[in-house]
């Protein structure tokens, strides 16, 4: 029995490593996990920067089909190109379509500060659930030195 009782605080020491060992590793697959997040955020604002620009290059093109199918039909109804009311819905038609295209990049570039602002944010979760996990580990190690100095004491 006397064994067992000068065995305590060196079963302490060890009780505390295995704990600082399990919260730096907690701590390292936090900024692991955290990392991982940041670069799927990222890939997310990548996709919803390239989704606005073929959303917008599908409305510009659609912008000059409406162009092109009013002047069709004024031609048709035997109007001249050049006169006034034409080149006024012509011009309104084009400023609409311009329009439409910046809302659609505006609203990607929006979307994609978002998912920037995630990673950002992962990333910055990830370092602290690191440092956590070695403030963790610093008081599992100095916890279980006082407490083997305490068993030692009573020995």
């Amino acid at each position: 029995m006397p064994f067992m009782a000068a065995a305590i605080p060196y079963i302490m020491v060890a009780a505390a490593a295995v704990g600082a060992v399990a919260a730096v590793q907690q701590g390292r697959a936090a900024k692991a996990a955290g990392e991982y997040n940041a670069r799927v955020a990222e890939q997310n604002a990548q996709y919803a920067r390239e989704q606005s620009a073929l959303q917008a290059q599908q409305a510009d093109r659609e912008g000059r089909l409406r162009l092109g199918a009013i002047r069709a039909a004024h031609g048709a109804s035997g109007g001249a190109a050049a006169e006034g009311s034409v080149i006024d819905v012509l011009g309104d038609v084009a400023s609409q379509n311009e329009l439409e295209r910046q809302d659609i990049l505006y609203r990607g570039a929006a979307r994609a500060g978002g998912f920037q602002g995630t990673a950002n944010l992962d990333r910055m979760q990830g370092r602290t659930g690191q440092t956590t996990g070695y403030l963790k580990a610093g008081q599992a190690l100095l916890g279980g030195a006082s407490q083997s100095y305490n068993a030692y004491q009573r020995v």
